[in-house]
């Protein structure tokens, strides 16, 4: 292909894609497929990678978790509808009798962390009370619930398990400065627990799928605050206080001790890799699922001191963890290899929150559609989450580093964008929009299947989700191997923004595909501007679809040539305005014209009244003759309407115009059609001898006083019988030298009227014996059609009476044996 070829072919396509390239990566800038990106996250965690851990039934066509919840760090203690029913206390619960306990019995457990998300930021509502007491002379003798929370945490410090108290950022537009950190109680920190920020950070459409490694108020900026999961992650790790975040923009991490945090983008945040959905999901009827270790804090203060409420239920549940407890040293009196049950807190970290609906610490997560059950997440488990992300280093990454477009996330768009742009233009340049829209789906398919399938690392996910769906069941339990979709693998995940690319194929496919359709527009213009004034709109259509486009040169072929002229035009201009003689010609062709072009013939030009067509050309019809002989009559037919309609407006026009008749002439042979003249001016027409016996015959039909005259050829061509029809002559037009039957189309096959019938027979009778030279048989039959023969003012002549007066020179003159029947007219 030479350079030439290729920019005639290619240029616009490329230019195209150049410019939905363009609109891709501006829609994107805005921020117009973010949601969308964000939406496809979501999706991507719950109908295709599905749960990482956890214990319940799977949905879908997903892995069994690959990750066992007993094997993960993070344990959740709550206050859930259990609890809120069994614990016999009134929220908020008192911080001595039930918090101080907590933190003492998971101490005894074994836990090495204890993160708190509830805040204990207000006065303890008993110990309040009773110092108010005291003030106005009780002398009540009770400690301060906050000195014996104090007091637990200081127990559980010296048993080597640390302490995170939740505080909280807040922002006061009316205090100066607005911004500073809510701290639980004095008393409370005077046991120096850690405080850790429980902030949330939410996406725009109010999901929370991120979490901040650090926080900063606008009057501190050099100073660092932590959230929850980082200092429950510090304590875990026993990283010092003296070591401080230090973050690595060229690779997107930020390093704090052990742990090097993968950042979305050059931000402060993380993605959180959800292990699964919130614990208690699951379908009506089956086992709900279990992503963490979840226990009620019913269970937690369940001991041998503490009693439930209702008794019946209270089990001392705490105690079996115990060596020392009662039940546990009289199973070992009864059992020496009694062995005492492993805590399930030892050496975990415990996060401690609330999950009743009543108190409504809940949040939006991309597990939110899950299983068939919309679910929120205890706050609780969302820290938990974030925390598991970190000690297994199970990032997500972004290709690009985020799903909105910056200047870091740029290079990568920008590729998939320009790749998927090029690959459309491939495909659709060359192929038809139905063909192209075919593989823009094809495309896109394909695309959703690798840029999510980074997502699993499986690459065929697609298939596979869609064939758990559409095969029956039974096929897809006896091959659920196959399609059960793989889970990745530790940091696997990589999320690939599909969005942006999917405009880009869109937009690429759209642009091309209208670029086309006004260029088609503009050749069908240019069609219509050079044929529309003699061509049908169909035949426009079909010359387009052909790509047969005018060009200065002929093509011959078998066509039909059309000519009319009305009888004794020349009277009119005599008696007419000019004016009133234009405003009858255009009503007259304006009719004539439209029936030509509904049977598809083609205007070559008007020459004064008279009007030049031809059927078959520029594009070829098979019934080309047909259509010509059904034209001429169905122009008598409208010029008939006409006629009335002129004599129904009264003195408008003179009788004459009534009276108004016109000539047709058809002839069907090799003819040359083409655009001829100038390159910078031309005209489509018609040439060759065809053409020229069409004018005879229209012109000689004044001769026999008939109004439709083709020949025998152009008959035969049409179908003989479909038409009513009488042989006219034999004849030799002025400036030909070969005869040529002429004859008369009168009706449709079967529409002639019966007085016709029966003249048309008797006049075919007279035909017969002039043939066979019996003149007096002949005029005895000519006089008997003439009598028949239609008469109608102006008619100059009848073909009976023709051949009457034929009859009778020949009976004078006769022909002699060799005469082949012909007549030579001497005028045209």
């Amino acid at each position: 292909m030479n350079l030439k070829k290729f920019i005639s072919d290619y240029s616009a396509g490329l230019v195209w894609a150049g410019v939905s390239i363009f609109l891709a990566t501006v829609l994107h800038f805005l921020g117009l497929f973010d949601l969308l990106n964000y939406k496809v996250l979501d999706f991507s965690f719950t109908q295709i990678r599905g749960p990482l851990a956890g214990r319940g039934p799977v949905v879908g066509p997903h892995q069994s978790p690959p990750i066992s919840t007993d094997s993960l760090d993070v344990v959740l203690v709550d206050v859930d509808d259990e609890s809120w029913r069994l614990i016999p206390y009134k929220w908020p619960y008192p911080r001595d009798d039930v918090w101080a306990r907590v933190v003492r019995n998971l101490a005894d457990a074994g836990a090495r962390v204890i993160a708190f998300d509830i805040e204990f930021d207000s006065p303890d509502f008993k110990s309040d009370f009773v110092e108010k007491l005291n003030q106005e002379g009780a002398n009540i003798q009770l400690r301060h619930a906050d000195e014996v929370l104090a007091d637990a945490i200081r127990y559980a410090q010296s048993k080597g398990t640390r302490i995170v108290l939740a505080s909280k950022k807040v922002n006061e537009p009316t205090r100066f400065p607005p911004e500073y950190i809510s701290y639980p109680m004095p008393r409370i920190m005077a046991a120096d627990p850690e405080p850790g920020l429980i902030n949330e950070i939410k996406d725009f459409d109010g999901t929370t799928r991120k979490y901040a490694v650090a926080y900063d108020m606008a009057h501190e900026p050099d100073r660092l605050y932590l959230p929850l999961g980082l200092k429950a992650l510090k304590e875990y790790k026993g990283v010092p206080d003296s070591v401080q975040l230090r973050p690595s923009w060229g690779t997107n991490e930020i390093h704090y001790g052990p742990y090097s945090i993968s950042t979305y983008g050059k931000r402060a945040t993380y993605m959180v890799n959800f292990y699964g959905p919130a614990s208690g999901v699951g379908l009506p009827g089956e086992e709900p699922w279990k992503t963490f270790d979840r226990y009620p804090l019913s269970n937690v203060l369940d001991d041998a001191e503490f009693d439930l409420d209702p008794i019946e239920e209270d089990s001392d549940w705490m105690d079996l963890f115990d060596p020392n407890s009662d039940i546990n040293v009289m199973m070992q009196m009864f059992d020496p290899e009694y062995k005492v049950p492993e805590s399930p807190f030892q050496d975990k970290i415990i996060l401690i929150g609330v999950s009743v609906n009543v108190l409504l610490d809940v949040k939006t997560t991309p597990f939110y559609n899950y299983a068939g059950t919309q679910q929120l997440m205890p706050g609780v488990e969302y820290h938990a989450n974030a925390v598991q992300t970190v000690l297994d280093g199970n990032y997500i990454q972004v290709a690009g580093g985020t799903l909105e477009l910056t200047w870091q996330s740029l290079g990568a768009n920008l590729l998939i964008i320009i790749i998927l742009a090029l690959i459309t233009f491939l495909l659709v340049q060359r192929t038809s929009p139905i063909i192209g829209g075919l593989f823009m789906i094809i495309e896109m398919l394909a695309f959703v299947d690798v840029a999510l399938g980074y997502f699993t690392q499986d690459f065929l996910w697609l298939p596979k989700l869609v064939g758990a769906q559409v095969l029956p069941r039974s096929l897809v339990a006896s091959i659920s191997g196959v399609l059960t979709i793989g889970a990745p693998g530790i940091g696997g995940s990589l999320v690939v923004p599909i969005i942006p690319g999917m405009a880009s194929i869109v937009l690429t496919y759209g642009s091309i595909v209208l670029y086309r359709f006004l260029m088609e527009r503009r050749d069908k213009q240019f069609l219509k501007h050079t044929f529309g004034t003699y061509v049908s709109p169909e035949l426009i259509d079909q010359m387009y679809e052909t790509k047969q486009m005018p060009e200065l040169g002929g093509e011959s072929g078998i066509r039909t040539a059309y000519f009319t002229d009305i009888a004794s035009f020349s009277a009119f201009s005599e008696i007419l305005t000019a004016s009133k003689l234009v405003e009858l010609l255009n009503e007259y062709l304006t009719a004539m014209t439209d029936v030509l072009l509904a049977q598809q013939g083609t205007l070559d030009k008007y020459e004064g009244d008279a009007i030049v067509a031809f059927f078959g050309a520029p594009i070829y019809l098979d019934d080309h003759s047909y259509r010509g002989c059904l034209v001429a009559l169905q122009m008598q037919e409208e010029l008939g309407k006409l006629r009335e309609k002129w004599a129904s407006e009264g003195d408008k026009w003179p009788e004459l115009v009534h009276h108004m008749r016109m000539r047709i002439g058809i002839n069907t042979g090799d003819l040359v059609t083409g655009n001829m003249g100038s390159r910078t001016r031309m005209n489509y027409t018609m040439m060759g001898d065809v053409v020229n016996t069409a004018a005879r015959l229209e012109a000689s039909a004044k001769q026999y006083g008939i109004y439709i005259q083709t020949t025998m050829p152009t008959l035969v061509l049409a179908g003989e019988d479909k038409f009513e029809w009488r042989f006219i002559d034999k004849v030799k037009v002025m400036g030909k030298t070969e005869a040529v039957e002429a004859v008369e189309i009168m009706a449709i096959k079967g529409e002639l009227p019966a007085e016709q019938q029966k003249m048309k027979t008797i006049y075919d009778q007279g035909i017969e014996a002039y043939q066979r030279q019996e003149w007096d048989v002949g005029i005895e039959k000519f006089k008997a059609s003439e009598a028949l023969e239609e008469t109608f003012p102006k008619r100059p002549t009848t073909p009976s009476k023709v051949y009457i007066e034929r009859c009778e020179y020949f009976k004078d003159n006769p022909p002699g044996p060799d005469w082949d029947g012909s007549w030579t007219l001497t005028a045209k």
